[in-house]
C-alpha cells in the first residue's frame, strides 16, 4: 500500500512474504524515476585520458619483458657458475700444488730482479730536498755511507736499500716525510778521491750534478784521522792545469770550490806516532813527515814525576828497539853535531818509570804462565820467550792482548808469517797476553759416542725382529 504525504511516498506492508502487490512495484519505479530525473541526484562519469592509459599499460609490459629477461640471464649465469666451480673443484689439489712450485721457482717474477752488487752506483735521490741527493757506491764489503749512516747493500734489492734510506732519514730527524727514489746508474762519469779518507774509491755523478769540493769529500765517508787538512788536493783532468792544493782546516771559511767529472781529490795522510809511558798525556801524535823525539814529548805533555828519562826506548815499525838517554831538560836541541832522534810513520816512544820495573802478563796455554818483569815494551815474540815459549795445544795464528786501557786486540798471525811481522806486535807494561788453546779433535770421545750409537742401532734391530 502507497501513501503519498507532502510529496513524499510512503511505503507500508502487512505482508512480508509472498509475492509483491503491482501497486508497490509500480511506486517503487516511480521513485526511482523521479531521483534518476533529480538534477541533485545525478552523477557524472569521470573522463579517462585514452592515450596515458596506453602509454601506462605499454610501459608496464616493457617493464615485464625486462624483467623476464633479466631473471633469465640472472639463470643462466648462476648455471654457468654452478658448472665452472664444479668442474675446477675437480682439479683444485692439482692446480693448488702448480701454483706453490711456481711461486717457489720463480720468485723474481714478483719481486726486484737484480740484487745490487759490490762495485755498483747507486743514484738516491729525496723529492723536494736536493741537498740529499747524490750518488754512492757499494764497497768491497757491501757496504756504502750516506750522511753519516752505514748500509749492507750487496744482495739485497732497491727497494730494500729504499726502505733503508727512508728508515734513516726519519730516524735521524733529517727528513720529516721523505720520498726517496733508489736507482741504479752507469759508472760513466764521475769523481776520484782517494788519500787519508774514511772510503776512498771512485763515485759516479751525473754530467747535470753540480758537485763541490767538500761534497766529494763527503761522498768518501769524511777525512780519516789522520788527514792533513791542510794538503787536500785537486787534480784537473786537463794535464795542462797545476795541481790545486787547498786549505780546509776547521777555522777557514766555506769556499765554493767547484769539481769537475773525472778530476782527483786527493787528501795527504799525516804520519802517526806514538807516545806512551810516564808522560802527562799518552796517545797518538799527527805529524807531517818525522818529528824528534824532544818534540814528541813536549807534545804530548812533557814526562811526568816518575819519567825516566836516561832509558828511554823507541819501537820502530820494523820493531827494532833503540834506547835513548836525555837529560831533564828534554826541551832543549842536542849539542852540535849530535844527530837529533826522531819519529818516523809508525815508531812508538815509550818513557818507563824510574822507580819500579812494571810487568807483561802472559797467560794461557805457554809453558810458564805469570807476570814478566820489564822496564819498556816488548813485541810478541819476546814476551812468549818470557814465558817460556808455546805449548803443543797453544793457538799460535790467534792471541788476545788485554789492553791496560781496558781495550781488547785479537791478533791473527797467519802459520806462515815470519818473525819480522810478529815484532810488530808490541805489548807494554800493564797489557796481558793470552794465548789460547787450539781446535783439537777427542777421539776418545768420538769414539765412545760412535759405540753407543752402534749399540743402540743393534738393540733397535733386535727389538724390532
Amino acid at each position: 500500500m502507497c501513501e503519498h504525504t507532502a510529496g513524499a511516498t510512503v511505503v507500508t506492508s502487512k505482508s512480508i512474504g509472498g509475492d509483491p502487490p503491482a501497486g508497490r512495484l509500480a511506486s517503487t519505479n516511480g521513485l526511482i524515476q523521479q531521483r534518476s530525473n533529480s538534477p541533485s541526484l545525478k552523477t557524472t562519469k569521470p573522463q579517462v585520458d585514452t592515450s596515458r592509459k596506453v602509454d601506462v599499460r605499454r610501459n608496464y609490459i616493457d617493464a615485464l619483458k625486462q624483467s623476464q629477461i633479466i631473471s633469465s640471464q640472472k639463470n643462466a649465469m648462476t648455471y654457468f657458475f654452478r658448472n665452472l666451480q664444479a668442474a675446477s673443484m675437480t682439479h683444485y689439489r692439482l692446480q693448488a700444488c702448480v701454483l706453490l712450485l711456481f711461486f717457489i721457482a720463480s720468485p723474481t717474477l714478483f719481486s726486484d730482479v737484480y740484487r745490487i752488487k759490490k762495485g755498483d752506483t747507486l743514484l738516491i735521490a729525496v723529492v723536494g730536498q736536493p741537498e740529499y741527493t747524490h750518488s754512492v757506491q757499494v764497497r768491497e764489503d757491501g757496504k756504502f755511507n750516506y750522511f753519516g749512516g752505514e748500509f749492507d747493500a750487496a744482495g739485497v734489492t732497491v727497494t730494500t736499500v729504499n726502505h733503508l734510506i727512508r728508515e734513516f732519514l726519519v730516524r735521524d730527524n733529517h727528513v720529516s716525510n721523505p720520498v726517496v727514489m733508489v736507482s741504479l746508474v752507469l759508472q760513466e762519469n764521475g769523481v776520484f778521491v782517494g788519500g787519508a779518507v774514511k772510503t776512498p774509491g771512485r763515485y759516479a755523478i751525473s754530467p747535470e750534478t753540480d758537485i763541490d769540493l767538500y761534497r766529494a769529500i763527503a761522498l768518501a765517508g769524511g777525512m780519516a784521522e789522520n788527514a792533513d787538512r791542510q794538503g787536500v788536493q785537486l787534480i784537473r783532468t786537463d794535464p795542462t792545469q797545476k795541481v790545486e792544493t787547498y786549505d780546509l782546516s776547521t777555522h777557514r771559511p766555506y769556499r765554493d770550490i767547484r769539481v769537475n767529472i773525472n778530476d782527483l781529490v786527493y787528501i795527504m795522510p799525516l804520519a802517526v806516532v806514538e807516545v806512551q809511558g810516564q808522560v802527562q798525556n799518552p796517545g797518538k801524535l799527527f805529524v807531517r813527515g818525522e818529528i824528534g823525539i824532544r818534540q814528541a814529548l813536549a807534545r804530548a805533555g812533557g814526562p811526568d814525576r816518575e819519567a825516566d828519562l836516561t832509558a828511554i826506548v823507541k819501537v820502530a815499525k820494523s820493531g827494532k828497539l833503540s834506547e835513548f838517554n836525555l837529560s831533564e831538560q828534554f826541551w832543549k836541541s842536542p849539542p852540535d853535531g849530535e844527530p837529533a832522534p826522531s819519529l818516523l810513520d809508525g815508531d812508538v816512544l815509550f818513557v818507563p818509570n824510574v822507580f819500579k820495573v812494571e810487568l807483561i802478563y802472559v797467560t794461557g796455554y805457554v809453558r810458564t804462565p805469570g807476570a814478566q818483569r820489564v822496564r819498556g815494551p816488548l813485541n810478541l815474540s819476546q814476551a812468549v820467550a818470557l814465558a817460556g815459549g808455546f805449548e803443543t795445544s797453544a793457538n799460535r795464528e790467534e792471541v788476545l792482548i788485554h789492553r791496560r786501557d781496558g781495550t781488547t786486540v785479537e791478533i791473527a798471525i797467519p802459520s806462515g808469517t815470519t818473525g819480522e811481522a810478529q815484532q810488530q806486535v808490541l805489548l807494554y807494561p800493564g797489557d796481558i797476553l793470552e794465548i789460547k788453546k787450539k781446535f783439537q779433535v777427542n777421539w776418545g770421545l768420538v769414539s765412545t759416542l760412535a759405540y753407543i750409537l752402534i749399540s743402540g742401532v743393534g738393540i733397535i734391530i733386535q727389538l724390532a725382529k
